[in-house]
């Protein structure tokens, strides 16, 4: 059995870091045994890789301490572990995946794992735009970098980034039967919400590439129009505590018909709950929201960035970015179809995950790339 050393940012709750989890947790591990470590320590979803038995190991580089010490736990781990193969996963990840492969040796394959899609760097923020300069430089070291989407290798080719070896493999999305009976109503009685209110749920991040006051003025525009619905907000700082949040909501006016949860880990329940999943992004990859609403079924709503109309297609509707009437009038298209109308289309885009973006395909793609076996374009999705 090869060793697999995964170097993320953090294991908190976002998209990469539940992509990484499909991962680790699928039958690959079978045959690659996987090894994680963290750059720094976040209350996220650690539980859930120790709970797979799955080995984490985190670094402490948010702190000064932690940052004078690094090299040396990292030398010591890479040389406990002896992995077979590094793989970077997210850009902080992918440059220290280069030291531990230079303590390693060099032997190891080294992969680089890419979960954003970057803006000019003017509009990046000046650490992540130094982060970027640096991997472009570095981007000549990696066997291979994978992409989540067709966008982002597109802007990190502009950027300067190698592109030789670059290939797009896209999050893998475990298509499970279904959750249990009566979890809908069940997550509706618990956030107050009547089976007859259709639910419109994001799950994102008040961070600027996902727009959050794009997404509050849609909320706006939707209410003013006479629709009816109740939103369900969820992920990092989508919770009450944040004031900048619940000011937004105030000023809108809207704030009765919003339910935000803050940071969960309970997704497909909440999926489960919803008529409608959206995105108001200004800027995304591969957003695996996204992907696990349409494997459950439910139809999406999104803006128009990074691969977002390529794997949606005709299962949904997609709108311009920074849009905030056209999102709600795609809200207001979608909640007017009949309920057998939405099932229909829900059944259309669980096909489509089923069929393109299953953690199976993603899974033969990666035991492909770590046996060092080009792939044909067919493959490369």
């Amino acid at each position: 059995m090869s060793n697999v050393l995964y170097v993320i940012t953090s294991l908190s709750v976002g998209g990469a870091q539940k992509a990484l989890l499909n991962l680790v947790t699928s039958s690959i591990s079978e045959e690659y045994k996987p090894f994680v470590l963290a750059l720094r320590p976040v209350d996220g979803i650690r539980s859930q890789f120790e709970q797979a038995g799955i080995p984490v190991y985190e670094l402490q580089l948010n702190r000064l301490q932690g940052l004078s010490g690094a090299p040396v736990q990292l030398w010591r781990l890479v040389r406990e572990i002896r992995p077979d193969i590094i793989h970077g996963w997210m850009h902080h990840g992918n440059l220290l995946a280069v030291l531990a492969w230079l303590f390693a040796g060099c032997k190891p394959m080294l992969l680089w794992g890419m979960h954003h899609t970057p803006e000019a760097a003017t509009s990046e923020r000046l650490q992540h735009a130094l982060v970027l300069r640096l991997g472009q430089w570095l981007s000549r070291f990696p066997d291979n970098i994978l992409y989540v989407s067709r966008r982002s290798q597109q802007r990190h080719r502009e950027m300067g980034y190698a592109s030789g070896r670059s290939l797009v493999v896209a999050n893998g999305i475990a298509v499970r039967s279904g959750v249990a009976d009566g979890t809908r109503a069940e997550v509706r009685a618990e956030l107050g919400i009547d089976d007859a209110t259709p639910v419109i749920g994001s799950l994102t991040r008040y961070v600027p590439e996902k727009d959050i006051p794009n997404l509050v003025e849609a909320i706006r525009l939707f209410l003013l129009a006479g629709n009816k619905a109740c939103f369900v907000l969820a992920g990092e700082r989508m919770g009450a505590d944040n004031p900048e949040l619940v000011a937004l909501l105030k000023t809108a006016g809207c704030q009765e018909n919003v339910r935000l949860l803050g940071v969960r880990k309970d997704a497909g329940r909440l999926i489960a709950a919803m008529d409608l999943a959206t995105l108001s992004s200004r800027r995304e990859a591969f957003p695996l929201f996204l992907a696990e609403a349409m494997a459950a079924g439910v139809p999406c709503v999104a803006t128009d960035v990074g691969d977002i109309a390529e794997f949606v297609g005709s299962t949904g509707l997609v709108v311009p970015r920074e849009s905030p009437a056209q999102l709600a009038a795609a809200w207001a298209q979608l909640l007017g179809l009949s309920g057998t109308e939405r099932q229909q289309l829900g059944q259309v885009a669980q096909t489509r995950i089923r069929d393109t973006y299953s953690l199976d395909t993603v899974v033969s793609l990666y035991q492909s790339i770590f046996r060092g076996k080009p792939l044909t374009s067919s493959q490369n999705s």
